[in-house]
């Protein structure tokens, strides 16, 4: 199978994938790493089914800077593309087993600290006097979703995918109805993070987009989406003096707040959506000696 050929096949791919319940996110990652491989046989003349063309493509891919995690995953879609057209018959057998893929070392993610999670929240604070519905707008919804973050452990892709329905506010409920792998869950938040959302749904009201089912509505009668969501967090933890934030570090935070004040691993496991128990030590690692050194003193076993 030639390139080109390869090419006409990507959009049946995507509607297979979506057809499988793959996450949005997923489907767009999976496309964009196999097309750019297959652009890049085609430049080259380079049959796309090839043990050496993989190789050489995520070699080169490595030689250029690229993170190995990065490569991992674009090597990981061409393999999916190619046993998906074995499957169907295109191709006469998958031409990539056994092909190994690079070698990832996660990185070491500090969680935040308590001190660091109260600027956060400090910057959401409604100026006295002000009378700017857009500006309190923000800070109520920004509020809202760094509460909810640090204390569910919840996605970021989540988080800007819940819709007014997933709220059970009185239960102090949210619902997750599809999270990594099309898996839905549900998880409890306290009264904090409650009384956040109460605050954010007030303001909510006025927005010209409030009789929409999305629950996190942007400036300009926008919704709020991926983009705002990478940008608006990380504009308060500059304002708040946080540095090297990522919405993400909120998720490992929350995984190392559970466990530090005692929670369980399972319990963390079940409201995180993780079904591997790598998944909860590569995010709690960071602090993991921290906690056992917490645990040693409380427990005091040399007393005899």
């Amino acid at each position: 199978m030639s390139a080109t050929d390869a090419i006409d096949r990507l959009s049946d791919w995507q509607t297979a994938l979506r057809a499988e319940i793959k996450a949005p996110g997923t489907v767009t990652l999976y496309a964009d790493g196999v097309t750019r491989y297959l652009r890049w046989c085609a430049e080259r003349d380079q049959l796309p089914m090839s043990r050496a063309a993989l190789n050489l493509w995520i070699a080169g891919l490595l030689d250029a800077g690229a993170a190995p995690g990065t490569a991992r995953i674009r090597q990981l879609a061409v393999r999916r593309f190619a046993a998906w057209l074995t499957a169907g018959g295109e191709i006469p057998a998958d031409p990539f087993p056994g092909v190994k893929a690079p070698r990832v070392e996660p990185p070491l993610v500090e969680p935040l600290t308590d001190d660091e999670l109260r600027a956060l929240v400090k910057t959401c604070t409604v100026p006295e006097g002000s009378t700017a519905a857009v500006e309190t707008l923000h800070h109520r919804r920004d509020e809202a979703i760094i509460r909810l973050m640090f204390e569910t452990a919840i996605r970021s892709g989540e988080v800007v995918d819940l819709q007014l329905d997933d709220l059970d506010l009185l239960g102090r409920l949210i619902t997750i109805r599809r999270g990594k792998g099309g898996r839905g869950r549900i998880v409890p938040i306290g009264q904090a993070t409650t009384e956040a959302l109460l605050a954010y749904l007030g303001e909510r009201e006025e927005h010209p987009l409030a009789g929409t089912a999305d629950l996190w509505l942007g400036s300009r009668g926008k919704r709020f989406g991926r983009e705002g969501l990478a940008r608006s967090p990380r504009r308060r933890a500059k304002r708040a003096g946080v540095h090297g934030f990522r919405p993400h570090r909120l998720r490992h935070t929350a995984a190392h707040r559970w466990l530090a004040a005692g929670g369980s691993e399972s319990g963390l496991m079940a409201i995180a959506g993780w079904t591997r128990t790598d998944m909860l030590v590569r995010y709690t690692r960071a602090r993991a000696s921290e906690r056992a050194a917490a645990e040693a003193r409380r427990l005091d076993l040399g007393a005899l």
